[in-house]
Parts: C-alpha cells; structure tokens; sequence
C-alpha cells in the first residue's frame, strides 16, 4: 500500500517536471528548435572568424603570397580514397590549429593548380612558409619531403608531400614547420 502511493506521488512530479520543461522551452523562444540551431551556428561561426576555410574555392597563386602564416595545402580529388580519409584529420586540425594555415584543394574543381603545382599522385601536399615561401624541411624530418628546384637558377622552388600522411604524421609536419 505504501509503495503504490509512492509510485504515484512519482509519476505526479515526473509529470509536473515535463510540464516545466515544455514551459521552458516554449517561453524562451526555441519552441521550433530552430532559433535553438541558429543560436548554435551563431556560436560556432563565432568561433571560426577570422579563419580561412578548410577548402580552397577558387586557387590563385596569390593566396601563397598573402597568406601571413605557415601554410599546409592538400591537394586532392573527390574519387580519392587517400584524400577522403585524411579528410576528417584535416578538418580537425584546421580547427584547432591557429599558427598554420591548413587547406584542402579539391583539383576537379581548381584545375589551375595543375598549372602550378607538380601533381603526379593524389593527395600531394604542399608546405610553405608564410608568404609563400618555399619550406625546408629539418634534416632530421620523419617525412619524406620532395624539394623542387627552378630549372635556371637551382633556387629552392616548392616543397611537396605524395601520397597520404596519417594524422600523427600529418602532427609531425605542423611540428617541422614550427621549427
């Protein structure tokens, strides 16, 4: 008898605490969630001001120029299993990374990078240093860095990566180019 009237006494506070809550949420403007969901975006671009996006819309070689940080660009194409998996790496890093720039270059999309850039596989990854200066890689690296050279001169040209980088090995390259 005694356990009856406490199940009951139960299931009238479970039933006034939703009544609450509906109150709540009805009277603060989130009724649709959608003022819910755009108060979250507002958040998150918030966040993300002042960053560049992760994917490079429309690539000129003057994006190398102006940039004012260390950049990392991976190059790659919608079909590639390679890219497509270091794509989460990627975005996560651009997140949380704030002294380099990290970048994917989708190639179906921006082929004036082929006019550019040496690209014989997919991914191939690109290092600069700010300003578009060319990246040398520590001696010691675990990466293996291809360096290009202008033909005339012999001066350094452009630093490269193929093929892909796992994450720890993409954390090893933004710790070379901090060097």
């Amino acid at each position: 008898m005694k356990s009856k009237k406490i199940i009951q006494g139960a299931v009238i506070v479970v039933i006034l605490m939703l009544v609450i809550a509906v109150y709540i949420i009805k009277n603060s403007g989130f009724s649709d969630m959608s003022g819910m969901q755009e108060t979250i975006d507002g958040a998150a671009a918030s966040l993300q001001s002042g960053r560049t996006p992760l994917e490079i819309e429309n690539f000129t070689p003057d994006m190398l120029t102006e940039s004012e940080k260390p950049m990392i660009i991976v190059m790659g194409e919608e079909w590639c299993q390679p890219c497509l998996r270091m794509l989460p790496d990627l975005t996560e890093l651009h997140r949380t990374v704030d002294d380099i720039e990290i970048r994917y270059l989708d190639l179906e999309a921006n082929q004036a990078a082929f006019d550019y850039f040496p690209i014989r596989v997919t991914p191939t990854i690109a290092v600069f240093e700010p300003a578009g200066e060319p990246f040398t890689p520590p001696e010691d690296s675990e990466i293996d860095y291809i360096l290009y050279t202008y033909r005339d001169t012999g001066e350094h040209a452009l630093t490269i990566h193929e093929g892909m980088l796992t994450r720890e090995q993409l954390e090893t390259m933004i710790e070379d180019l901090r060097k």
